[in-house]
């Protein structure tokens, strides 16, 4: 090759040496790539380069044929509504939470779009409030976060109450789960249901920790930890260290609270 055609047969091993490269910028798309596609790595550099981090993730995606996608398509041509249909009727839950397992307080959730885990402590308290608010007017849950229930979680929204690893809200001193703490802070709230969190989904392994400048009077005595120290949220459950024992404890809380359990 080289001898015979010598300036192809070097370009040949150039690419051969640069292909990595070229798939990478120019082959393969901005979401292929494992573990972070180039979209996610664009906005993790700018994110640690303090510039602008605004992109956007989900117009590239191929949501109608790759499975794992939700999605609500518009009828161009839409007919007209019965004149019996209301257009406030509720799109309640197929399932009963909690009626498999015969718990005391089993229900079927009102509505199939309920907002999720986010915590006081991460997001303010008025955007908690308005959360709760509008989660009241829609008749769906607000999960309440692993950061304990607040007081900007009692604005009538139902609740499903999240307990990650340091059990914010029913913990001991030590970080230990205390179980009448949660039988009280289930009692003082429209808690539905209750929701363990089994690790740090952004910090797998790791855990988190929350600065002791961020932890406030008000966080400290939601969360139930030491005001103005550093708080982690460990890697792993306490009250539980295998599946057998993680049931264990599911059906200790039903049992206690009479609350549908989920994982």
């Amino acid at each position: 090759m080289l001898r015979n055609f010598p300036v192809i047969g070097h370009a040949r091993y150039l690419l051969e040496t640069i292909g990595p490269e070229l798939r990478q910028y120019i082959v393969t798309s901005n979401e292929e790539e494992r573990p972070f596609s180039r979209d996610q790595r664009s906005w993790i550099y700018a994110s640690a380069k303090e510039e602008n981090n605004y992109f956007g993730f989900g117009t590239e995606v191929d949501v109608e044929h790759v499975q794992g996608h939700a999605y609500l398509k518009q009828r161009t041509f839409a007919g007209a509504l019965p004149d019996a249909h209301d257009p406030q009727a509720p799109l309640p839950s197929a399932k009963v939470l909690g009626g498999p397992r015969g718990r005391a307080k089993a229900f079927r959730p009102a509505s199939v779009v309920n907002i999720s885990a986010m915590s006081f402590g991460s997001l303010s308290g008025a955007a908690i409030t308005a959360l709760n608010k509008g989660a009241a007017l829609a008749g769906t849950m607000h999960n309440t976060g692993e950061g304990g229930l607040s007081p900007y979680h009692r604005g009538g929204g139902d609740l499903v109450l999240q307990m990650g690893t340091a059990y914010f809200g029913c913990r001991n001193e030590d970080g230990s789960f205390n179980l009448d703490k949660l039988k009280d802070v289930v009692a003082g709230a429209p808690v539905k249901a209750i929701e363990i969190k089994l690790s740090q989904g952004a910090k797998p392994g790791l855990g988190g920790m929350l600065p002791g400048a961020k932890v406030t009077e008000e966080i400290a005595g939601i969360r139930g930890i030491p005001l103005g120290k550093d708080c982690a949220s460990p890697a792993r459950h306490t009250a539980f260290s295998d599946v057998d024992s993680m049931l264990d404890f599911v059906e200790l809380l039903a049992a206690e609270t009479g609350l549908p359990v989920g994982v």
